[in-house]
Formats: C-alpha cells, sequence, structure tokens
C-alpha cells in the first residue's frame, strides 16, 4: 500500500508528505524501492506543513471552533501532513541486508512492508524467539528471536516501567531456553516474589506448567527439605495435569562461605575485607559463626589486636545484613545449594531459585555468591581444562533490580568506584561464556560501563527522560528513537542486538508467556494422543 512520496532527505533521515487517505504511526517500518534498492524505515515523528498565512489559520480555527464548515482552497496543495523517518538498513539486489550508504530519490514512492520484507530482514534466524515484528501497535506474523551463543556472553539490558511486562519477558525467554533441544544454554532466576514457578495469581501459568520442566527445570526454595522430585498439578481447560520437577533445598552451610564471596558484594571496605581474611585464616572452617558470635574484645584478642574495635563491630553489623534470620545460611546441614546449582549448570538447566521471604541481604549475598562461583569456575576450566569447558554450557545470570547492584553510589565508597562480581561479569564474562540480564526500571542509575557493554537491549515502555535518554546516550540505532520509547504501551518494545545481526532498532511486540505455556500444553496434548492412536492401531 502506498503511503506517501519522499519530499525531502538528510543524512539517513527521510521525509515523506502522507497521502490523504493512508494512516501512518509512530514507529511503524515501510519501504522505499529506489534504482534497485530497497531502503527500510522507521517512522519516528510527524510535522505538519502549510502555505496557509497565520490569518487564514485564525480564521479557519475560529469559525471550526464555532461549528462551521470551512472550504479551503486547493487544501492538497496548501496543507498536508509529512512524516518522519530515519533509514534504518538498505536491501541490495543481492537481498543482503547493510547499513544505508545510499539515500532514496526526491519523489520516491514509500509504501508499508508486506511480509516478504520483513522475512527479508532475517530477524528470525536466532534460536531464542521472544516476540512478533510489530507495526506501529500491530503484530506481524515475523519472528524476532535472539542468537543465544552470541547475545548471552555480551549481556542483556531489559529496561522498563513498573508494569511494562519485564516479568513476562522473563518467563518468555525463559521459556526459550527450556525449548532448546540440547544443553546449550542455562539460566539463573532469583525469584523474590514467586511468579515464575506457577504464575503471579489466577489464570497466570508459571514455568512449571511447561511440558520441558520436568527435565530442564531445577527448583530450589528454604521448604524443600530434601533432594526430590516435587509433584505439581493444575488444571488447564478442565483437564488434570501433573509435572514432576527436580527440586533441592535452599541450604548453604557457612563453612562453605569465603571472604571472597562477602567481598564481591561491594559492601566491605579495605579495612573490613582485611579483617575477613584474617578471621578466614585463624578461625578457619567457623571463621563466619566467629566472627558472628564471639564478643568483640574476644575477637580483638585473638587477631592480635591488628584491627581495630570499631572495624570489627562494622564489620560484624554488615555480615549479620547479608546472612539475615539463617533461613538460607545455616550453620549445619547435609546439602550445599551452590553445589547443586553447579551441577544444574552444566546440566543446561534453567534454575529457579525462590526466595520471597528473603531480607535484602541475603539475596544480595546469595546472588553474588552464586555469580560468584559459576564465574570462577567456568574461568579456571577455561584456563585449566579448555576442553572440558567448551562443552560447557553458555550461562545467563538474571539480576533483578540491577540498579541495587550497579548503581555508582551503591558502588562508590571514599570517592573509589569499588568492584562487585556483576560489574566484573559485565566487563568479563564473555571471555568465559557467563552472561546477565540485567532488569531494571531505572538504567540511569547503572553505571556507564554497564550499560556500554550490554550489547543487547531491550527497551520496554520508559517514559522518564533520565532513563531513556541514558539508554539511547550508550546504545545504536536509537538516535531517533524518544519518541516511539516515550508510547510504548505495555509488552512492547525496540530492540537493539548486533550480536544477533540486527542492523537497527527493532519494533517488538513481545510474546504472551500465558499464549506459549497453553500452545505448548496443546502440542503436548495431541502428541499423547497421537502416540496413544498409533499403539492402539
Amino acid at each position: 500500500m502506498k503511503l506517501g512520496i519522499v519530499v525531502w532527505v538528510e543524512g539517513t533521515t527521510v521525509k515523506f508528505r502522507v497521502n490523504e487517505d493512508a494512516t501512518v504511526e509512530r514507529g511503524q517500518l515501510v519501504k522505499v524501492e529506489d534504482g534497485g534498492k530497497k531502503f527500510i524505515l522507521r517512522v519516528f515523528d510527524f510535522k505538519p506543513e502549510t502555505l496557509l498565512s497565520p490569518a487564514e489559520i485564525a480564521l479557519v480555527s475560529r469559525r471550526k471552533e464555532a461549528g462551521e464548515e470551512v472550504p479551503l482552497y486547493d487544501k492538497g496543495l496548501r496543507l498536508y501532513d509529512t512524516a518522519l523517518a530515519t533509514i534504518l538498513c538498505q536491501i541490495g539486489e543481492d537481498g543482503k541486508v547493510h547499513g544505508p550508504t545510499a539515500v532514496p530519490s526526491l519523489f520516491s514512492i514509500v509504501e508499508t512492508l508486506d511480509e516478504s520484507d520483513l522475512k527479508a530482514l532475517h530477524l528470525d534466524t536466532g534460536d531464542l524467539p521472544i516476540g512478533w515484528v510489530r507495526v506501529g501497535h500491530r503484530q506481524s506474523d515475523v519472528v524476532v528471536a535472539l542468537d543465544g551463543r552470541r547475545v548471552i556472553p555480551h549481556h542483556i539490558l531489559v529496561c522498563g516501567v513498573t508494569g511494562a511486562g519485564k516479568s513476562n519477558l522473563g518467563k518468555v525467554l525463559a521459556a526459550a531456553i527450556m525449548s532448546v533441544s540440547e544443553p546449550r544454554y542455562s539460566l539463573i532466576i532469583f525469584d523474590c516474589e514467586s511468579e515464575y514457578l506457577a504464575g503471579a495469581g489466577p489464570g497466570q501459568l508459571g514455568l512449571a506448567h511447561l511440558p520441558q520442566a520436568e527435565k530442564k527445570l531445577f527448583y530450589l526454595a528454604t521448604d524443600v527439605p530434601e533432594p526430590s522430585r516435587l509433584e505439581f498439578l493444575f488444571r488447564l481447560d478442565g483437564i488434570e495435569m501433573k509435572r514432576r520437577i527436580t527440586a533441592y533445598p535452599l541450604k548453604i552451610p557457612l563453612s562453605e562461605l569465603t571472604p571472597s564471596d562477602f567481598a564481591m558484594t561491594g559492601e566491605f571496605t579495605g579495612p573490613q575485607e582485611e579483617l575477613l581474611w584474617m578471621a578466614f585464616r585463624t578461625f578457619r572452617d567457623d571463621w563466619v559463626a566467629t566472627l558472628l558470635k564471639a564478643p568483640v574484645a574476644d575477637i580483638y584478642r585473638r587477631l592480635r589486636r591488628l584491627v581495630s574495635v570499631n572495624t570489627i563491630n562494622v564489620t560484624k553489623r554488615k555480615l549479620k545484613h547479608l546472612l539475615g534470620r539463617g533461613e538460607i545460611f545455616v550453620e549445619n546441614t547435609d546439602y550445599n545449594a551452590v553445589e547443586a546449582i553447579l551441577g544444574a549448570v552444566a546440566e543446561g538447566r534453567v534454575i529457579l531459585v525462590d526466595i520471597p521471604h528473603a531480607t535484602e541481604g541475603e539475596e544480595k549475598l546469595l546472588s553474588t555468591l552464586v555469580a560468584r562461583r559459576i564465574f570462577v569456575t567456568y574461568e579456571r576450566l577455561r584456563k585449566d581444562l579448555p576442553e572440558e569447558w567448551e562443552r560447557l554450557p553458555y550461562v545467563l545470570i538474571m539480576v533483578e533490580e540491577a540498579h541495587r547492584y550497579l548503581a555508582r553510589q551503591n558502588l562508590t565508597s571514599g570517592g573509589e568506584l569499588r568492584e562487585n562480581i556483576f560489574s566484573v561479569i559485565s566487563k568479563r564474562g564473555r571471555k568465559y561464556k557467563v552472561g546477565a540480564i540485567y532488569i531494571t526500571q531505572m538504567p540511569g542509575e547503572l553505571i556507564e560501563a554497564v550499560i556500554r557493554q550490554t550489547l543487547t537491549k531491550i527497551i520496554l515502555p520508559l517514559p522518564t527522560r533520565p532513563d531513556y535518554m541514558k539508554v539511547i546516550q550508550y546504545s545504536p540505532y536509537l538516535d531517533e528513537a524518544e519518541q516511539e520509547i516515550k508510547t510504548l504501551d505495555k509488552g512492547e518494545a525496540l530492540i537493539v542486538s548486533p550480536p544477533s545481526g540486527m542492523r537497527f532498532a527493532v519494533p517488538v511486540k513481545i510474546f504472551c508467556f500465558e499464549e506459549i505455556a497453553e500452545r505448548m500444553i496443546k502440542a503436548e496434548r495431541e502428541a499423547a494422543r497421537v502416540t496413544s492412536r498409533s499403539r492402539r492401531g
């Protein structure tokens, strides 16, 4: 369908006159074919053009206000709408997609994209499908998929306000990873709201509903008494179904903790870290329990007065904050959740750590501990046993509320920027197949290095200017996306992913997880019926 005519071009910005009977939306993808080349453009704003004098505008608007019909002579010549669009890419005669090296001629025809045009962009060649190409606010039938092998090591940033669809996106990505047949990827989820296993409420579904859950999901919680197969019963369309999910107690012995686990939270100053290491060398396996329980004077004496009393007091307080109520980190247990998680990662599973009752300190120490052990294990294997490392899956660690870990004010002490495990992974994880997915509603607070190093960005509705401008500033292809980001609806996104071969910001409608789950369950039932009929026959 013809939408308009090109009337002005400068750089990669194109202005076209909109046909009177055409509807054009902000964010819409359009095309211009000119001289054997096909240009793909995205509309980012509108600008009415008028040759009416100010007096004529005042007269017409006043009569319209009074309800009068006002004929405008030569209206099509003197008053019309134009749309501003940016050239996203260029498709040559050979069908290859590359950055624009030319511009369309003046008076070229602007048209809507059809399915063949969208397919020519090769947005569905990855192995982790997450949504549909969006045309304005309408979804097309063309899938957008990320290339996990390239995307995961270079990290993912997901940003959007509360209610934008971040949790739905997390479940969609988890379902995509669980659907990969071979153990190619592993995903770690720390679920602080208990919404990933069975859904957040009535009518919602979770990862446990998926047919792949029995083989690909590994569940940890403090109320799991022992390693077992957790029975999960549910009804869908009046039919009762059952899953048996691998479950493990979320218990970690204090003796498993090292000073590095605490130091990588970013909570401790230099002198406090020195105290942790002195206690570790002096008290051995009981070092944490001793720092927690022993009187300050006793610790001061046993450490030969090499640290100040004030440092001991502050360190004890920080340890108590991070260790919480003693439900996750315990003195005596036959189980070690960290070792169980490492084993599940090697098997290419989605690991769901359910911590709805964890304190903020427990959550921080747990996520830091798990992320650090995974990173250290992968780093050591790559250096010492590269052949075994090659067989390991790529691992993606989900960091909810990432601004709590990676905001400048949380990483700065005495004017110096302290490292924590997530800032380390953002810089070095790509070398070892370890990536992070940083989820936040306040990307403006993240340190610049993290935004730069997350090469894949999924931008959901984000109306606050400091936040979206920070993302635009450190991302390619988003120079003209400000207006579109402000007008996104729930579940709509712009995706920037050079590692997946995407040469522009792709407008996407994220899949609805409930629809994915229902479709998978129905396919499972149909396969079971076919198998049953073949056996009877």
